[in-house]
């Protein structure tokens, strides 16, 4: 009786997953489609760039295994396959694009010329949407409706705003502000006032990453005998007290 009665839930739970493994799939698809093109361009004209071609074909299988789970080979741990898509195309789309602007575009002199040429370009921006749209459905594929989850998931971007925001910074003026020589007074405070804000930095990243792990343990069930006897429909078996009479 109550397998039959848990089975309608497990069915539910593939119809709420369909729209989620097609968005899957499309994407997926769309993407390796680019990469057949992409291999093809690496190597089909003058100067060729074997980098490329084998990100391409990285990504190519990439995408292979998208639409494999779109279509639901891949029953276990779906949205764990999302986010490994997701983060290969996008690094390959980086490192693949990226080589391809420095042996080929004239004017990227410097690194952080073929950067900028980089992110101006069409199929790094494609990749990179496709990336985050297959990340979007890896989230939703492991975190479901549970509000719960969602609340502790932003509270951790939330949390990690400030620290990507002050690495960007850091990343452009603000080294030269930080590593500024220590003369007076004011540049006391400067460093005083950094190494708090260091440690501040400290603590909030420790708080995103812990609500982010927290969001997804919020799915999990709990682990036990009580927990796995509850799925299989029984009840956890009560042990007897020990005699201590028995064998005196």
């Amino acid at each position: 009786m109550t397998s039959k009665a848990a089975e309608p839930q497990s069915e539910d739970a593939k119809d709420r997953l369909a729209p989620l493994r097609l968005g899957v799939l499309i994407v997926s698809a769309a993407v390796g489609l680019s990469a057949v093109w992409g291999a093809w361009d690496a190597v089909g004209r003058e100067p060729r760039v074997w980098a490329l071609f084998g990100f391409e074909l990285i990504t190519l299988a990439a995408s292979v295994i998208g639409v494999l789970v779109g279509l639901g080979k891949f029953r276990e741990a779906p949205a764990l396959s999302a986010f490994s898509i997701a983060g290969t195309v996008f690094a390959s789309a980086t490192l693949g694009r990226f080589s391809a602007i420095v042996t080929r575009a004239a004017d990227a002199g410097s690194e952080g010329q073929a950067v900028r040429q980089m992110l101006k370009d069409p199929v790094f921006d494609a990749r990179f949407l496709a990336s985050v749209v297959l990340g979007a459905l890896a989230l939703s594929l492991a975190l479901g409706k549970d509000s719960r989850s969602w609340s502790k998931l932003a509270g951790g971007i939330g949390a990690a705003l400030p620290v990507l925001a002050t690495l960007v910074w850091m990343l452009g003026s603000g080294r030269a502000w930080l590593l500024a020589p220590v003369e007076n007074a004011s540049d006391i405070a400067r460093v005083v006032g950094a190494l708090l804000g260091g440690l501040a930095l400290v603590v909030l990243a420790s708080m995103a990453v812990h609500l982010v792990v927290r969001a997804f343990e919020v799915r999990l069930d709990p682990v036990g005998v009580a927990s796995a006897a509850g799925r299989r429909g029984g009840t956890p078996r009560k042990t007897a007290p020990a005699n201590p009479n028995k064998g005196a």
